[in-house]
């Protein structure tokens, strides 16, 4: 009679993925995390989100090609530069090449010794997929756990993976499995597919099959919008990437974790936090022109706020036309009445308040 053995050998790759893998496992239930967002999530936006209780913030995407080659040195390093103090860094990289994406790893270690890596496989703008990065990954499974494993090689810490469910038909278990038998710590899923884009409703039912076949930290994308949303998902076991509905509202962070939507005084406050934040990091003559679609977004939260959603339309006109503090102030004091400097410095506890409870709920959220 043959005896089984008392335990299978560990396999001592899959060992080191679950040890890194820990890093997002222990910090997956403390609120909802930032999604990396080209054009978004840029250090400023990445500090407001971490000061409402964000889990942690993904930087936005940076070329791998571009970096390992030196052709966009400044501006792929100023695109994942860390903010003074920023806990938790975790720098996205868009690639194809495996080599290249091992050699930006290294150079981006070296910068700013970040906390993750993350690949990304689900942007579906020509000018990536023309290049066979973002979404075009997903077209050959083999090819982008070849991409992912270079970059876990190369790197210290753990790398992770975004993507889509497929680009016009879900194959997102096939691909995922791929990413974690290459090495993957974790996994966020949006819940569409490249052909879809932002159209439609999320399938959460597809991510919970990948969180199903897979044993890593998942993480699901698309459609949550406020706590109810945020409960729904991880009542199904799978952490929260929250993107495009922060925008404007930062303070969904603390919003999914109990919090109350501030009143328009707060969000005026905020909008000028983030305004100032954005000016001191990027300076030049024209510092607000990059944050026009993040004031977009706060115009109409603004007017709902007040009251007067009828002011959105003309709030939001003159908001996306701004390039300065000066510009941003007048615009708002003469749509809304609101001079958003007395306001800063009559609500400057306020916004300490804010962030420090954002910062709470995270803590019970997790015990």
């Amino acid at each position: 009679m043959s005896v089984a053995p008392a335990s299978a050998p560990v396999d001592p790759g899959r060992q080191r993925v679950r040890e890194r893998g820990s890093w997002f496992a222990t910090r997956v239930g403390r609120g909802a995390v930032l999604a990396p967002m080209a054009g978004f999530s840029d250090a400023p936006f990445r500090r407001l989100a971490r000061h409402f209780g964000a889990a942690w913030a993904v930087s936005e995407m940076v070329s791998a090609h571009g970096l390992a080659r030196a052709i966009q040195d400044e501006r792929g390093l100023q695109i994942s530069a860390p903010y003074e103090g920023e806990p938790l860094v975790v720098v996205q990289l868009f690639a194809a090449d495996p080599d290249l994406a091992a050699r930006a790893v290294v150079r981006l270690e070296r910068a700013y010794q970040p906390d993750a890596f993350d690949l990304n496989l689900g942007c579906p703008v020509k000018k990536v997929i023309n290049r066979g990065c973002g979404s075009e990954l997903l077209r050959d499974p083999e090819h982008a756990a070849a991409v992912l494993g270079a970059m876990v090689r190369a790197a210290s810490v753990p790398v992770s993976a975004k993507l889509r469910l497929g680009v016009d038909a879900d194959v997102s278990v096939e691909v995922a499995q791929a990413l974690v038998g290459a090495g993957a710590s974790a996994l966020a899923v949006h819940g569409r597919t490249a052909a879809q884009r932002y159209q439609g409703r999320a399938d959460w039912g597809a991510i919970a099959r990948v969180a199903a076949a897979v044993d890593v930290p998942v993480l699901g994308s698309g459609d949550v919008k406020d706590a109810a949303g945020y409960r729904q998902a991880r009542a199904a076991g799978v952490g929260v990437m929250i993107a495009r509905a922060a925008v404007g509202r930062p303070w969904l962070f603390a919003d999914v974790l109990g919090g109350e939507p501030p009143a328009a005084g707060e969000i005026v406050t905020v909008m000028w936090r983030h305004a100032r934040d954005h000016a001191a990091w990027y300076r030049g003559e024209r510092p607000l022109r990059s944050l026009r679609g993040h004031l977009a977004a706060y115009a109409g939260e603004l007017s709902v706020a007040c009251g007067r959603p009828s002011w959105s339309d003309a709030l939001r006109a003159a908001l996306v036309r701004v390039d300065s503090l000066a510009d941003l102030r007048d615009a708002v004091r003469s749509l809304s009445g609101v001079d958003p400097e007395r306001v800063h410095a009559r609500l400057g506890d306020e916004w300490q308040r804010l962030a420090e409870a954002g910062d709470t709920r995270a803590r019970e959220a997790t015990g």
